[in-house]
């Protein structure tokens, strides 16, 4: 044991040099299109902390657009006006919306009322934009005029002599709570989509915005993603895994809230993006850790040609917002993707061309994509995992992570510091996971078993036999970091002493 922590304590050859590369190496994700596709707004570590940029929409050197302390989680153009955009940003640990514009105008909040603000989304026109406010777990759905700057709050009109409530709508505050991500409005503006939580599960609300009531458009509780409009309104689709496994996506009818299936594959859909004219279907399906892509006709699911990234998987957004957006004119589908040697970037894939065109570049200055460790797949019974093998020493140790999400086949600064000290990193998915994993070192070779050290980067509790296991104390499953601006030298320092307090 003690050759073991001498060993660890012998920093490789120019270990604080990689890190220092490593810390340098950026990241673009979150793509919105203007209107006209002119230009795209993103997110990007480019400048420090998460902050949104723009640049032209065919490539080039980003413009900073915010300087937020907390950062920003999303960015939209507004559907009428490509020069102004709203963020969702952190202040002092609230979502604020804000308005800024390509000119570089200081960002002004759009409600100065107090609590938590969800986007929602913009009529047509581009001249109202809804969102909600949740304040002491009460919720007020709003609306804001653009030109005006007044927010109006979405309330039933006064009652009517003899009037009653449709049947089976809710009031707003009860239909509203546990909201956690507002979708947009129809395309005549007279109803908003909305996800709430529901015991175990969740479930799509439909919001009246002139009755200032609602009803839920699901009843039994599963997983809902991305709610979208057909263009005639009368249909919703939505990603969920009700009545299956895996999710895919479905068609909610208005009339008699019929569900059905539209397209669900064996492999888990990640996301969905349909054309405004609602003659394409994008899905993106994950396969072996990777995301492939498919364009199909609708209603008729005839695939068509499109270009395929290099092997990687889609950028994850804040929830509500969408990982696949298409231009206006259904040409161009834009989104951030992740690869297992370099980093995470905007891309762009257009119909009709050959290949998929990268439009960011996010540097990594003196970190050639052969110094990053590529992932191998392994077999832990009868689970998958990937595992991060540094070239040095022949036995190394092991860190194990656990994530709720799953662990993807990418470049992770957090995977690779661990990689330039000399850990391998192996990563199990699926049900029992942390079992299969410490089963798979046992049995491995070629790694050395002892003392692993188990990494949560979600704050899940520990699963299985793992006495021995080194963990920050306070923890139950590890070292949380942040991926975007993650602090190596701490994971670093924490690994290799074997898990002192930071």
């Amino acid at each position: 044991m003690i050759l073991l922590a001498l060993a660890l304590l012998a920093a490789p050859d120019g270990l604080a040099e990689k890190l220092r590369h490593l810390s340098s190496a950026d990241a673009a994700w979150a793509p919105s299109p203007a209107p006209d596709a002119s230009r795209v707004a993103f997110l990007t570590t480019l400048f420090g902390t998460r902050q949104a940029a723009s640049m032209a929409g065919d490539g080039g050197y980003p413009s900073q657009l915010t300087d937020e302390p907390g950062g920003v989680l999303a960015v939209r153009y507004l559907p009428g006006d490509p020069s102004r955009i709203l963020a969702l940003v952190d202040r002092g640990g609230r979502r604020r919306i804000v308005m800024l514009d390509e000119a570089g105008s200081a960002p002004v909040e759009i409600d100065p009322a107090p609590g938590d603000q969800f986007l929602g989304g913009f009529t047509r026109d581009g001249k109202r934009v809804f969102y909600a406010v949740v304040d002491k777990g009460a919720v007020s759905l709003r609306a804001h005029t653009l030109d005006n700057k007044k927010p109006v709050e979405i309330a039933p009109p006064p009652p009517a002599a003899g009037v009653q409530p449709p049947a089976g709508s809710l009031p707003l505050g009860d239909l509203l709570a546990g909201l956690f991500a507002l979708g947009p409005p129809s395309p005549d503006g007279r109803t908003l989509l909305a996800l709430v939580q529901r015991g175990q599960g969740e479930a799509v609300a439909l919001v009246d915005l002139s009755a200032g009531r609602g009803e839920l458009l699901t009843d039994k509780p599963a997983r809902f993603r991305h709610p979208r409009f057909a263009p005639d309104g009368r249909t919703v689709y939505v990603l969920t895994d009700a009545g299956r496994t895996t999710l895919g996506v479905d068609a909610i009818t208005m009339q008699g809230k019929v569900r059905k299936t539209v397209y669900a594959p064996g492999q888990n859909l990640e996301s969905f993006a349909i054309t405004d004219d609602g003659h394409r279907l994008a899905v993106a399906a994950e396969s072996g850790g990777e995301t492939l892509f498919s364009l199909l006709q609708l209603p008729s699911l005839r695939a068509e040609p499109l270009a395929a990234p290099p092997a990687g998987a889609l950028a994850p957004v804040y929830p509500g917002e969408s990982p696949m957006v298409w231009d206006k004119t259904g040409e161009r589908l834009f989104f951030g993707w992740r690869l297992a040697d370099d980093t995470t970037d905007v891309w762009e894939l257009r119909l009709g061309y050959g290949t998929p065109l990268r439009l960011t570049r996010s540097p990594r200055p003196g970190l050639p994509r052969d110094a990053i460790v590529r992932p191998a797949p392994v077999k832990a019974g009868e689970l998958s995992g990937w595992l991060w093998r540094p070239p040095d020493p022949a036995k190394p140790r092991v860190a194990v992570l656990i994530s709720a999400n799953g662990t993807r086949p990418v470049f992770d600064k957090r995977v690779a510091a661990l990689n330039f000290a000399g850990l391998a990193v192996l990563a199990v998915n699926g049900p029992g996971a942390q079992s299969a994993a410490l089963a798979y070192l046992r049995a491995a070779p070629d790694l050395d078993a002892h003392d692993p050290i188990l990494l949560d980067f979600d704050g899940l509790p520990v699963e299985g036999n793992w006495s021995g296991v080194v963990m920050p104390p306070g923890k139950q499953g590890g070292l949380t970091l942040d991926p975007d601006q993650p602090d190596l030298d701490a994971l670093v320092k924490y690994a290799r002493r074997g898990g002192p307090a930071l």
